[in-house]
């Protein structure tokens, strides 16, 4: 059951609204409580923990330090995560991806950028989420290898 938990996880690196990698550690979590914690020992547990605080911070900050990178003023990064909140939710799941590149677009050019720029910043925007993405799934497949090693 728990390897089940393991890869939902890993399927919600890339699906919205699955917490991903939270849902790892919780399956982890779980089978350390159900076998006595005597394959899953605290240190384990708090590297594991560790992992998912890391990934929830890659998830939450990728998309605005791609901006970022490309060059985006206050109001691009602003208007990425606006348009990552608006995305998830008005068309998910292409709404991950065109939310926060509409977003920056559209904050770069009420910051007075010429529209090739605001361009530029907002596929910044998703070069950012995609290198989230990709991240975080790497994340989700060592915490599946490490969790096999350790409980064979």
């Amino acid at each position: 059951m728990a390897i089940i938990g393991i890869l939902l996880g890993i399927a919600g690196t890339i699906i919205p609204f699955i917490p991903g990698i939270p849902l790892i550690f919780i399956a982890i979590l779980g089978y350390g409580w159900y076998e006595g914690f005597h394959s899953i020992g605290t240190t384990y547990l708090a590297v594991m923990g560790g992992l998912a605080i890391l990934s929830l911070a890659v998830e939450y900050l990728s998309s605005t330090l791609g901006a970022k990178y490309y060059g985006s003023t206050k109001n691009g990064v602003i208007g990425a995560l606006i348009g990552t909140m608006a995305g998830i939710f008005i068309f998910p799941p292409l709404g991950i991806l065109v939310g926060p590149w509409i977003g920056a677009v559209m904050g770069e050019v009420l910051a007075g950028k010429d529209i090739v720029a605001a361009v530029r910043i907002g596929l910044g925007t998703i070069v950012g989420i995609f290198s989230g993405l990709l991240f975080n799934l790497l994340i989700g497949i060592i915490m599946l290898i490490s969790f096999l090693v350790v409980i064979f």
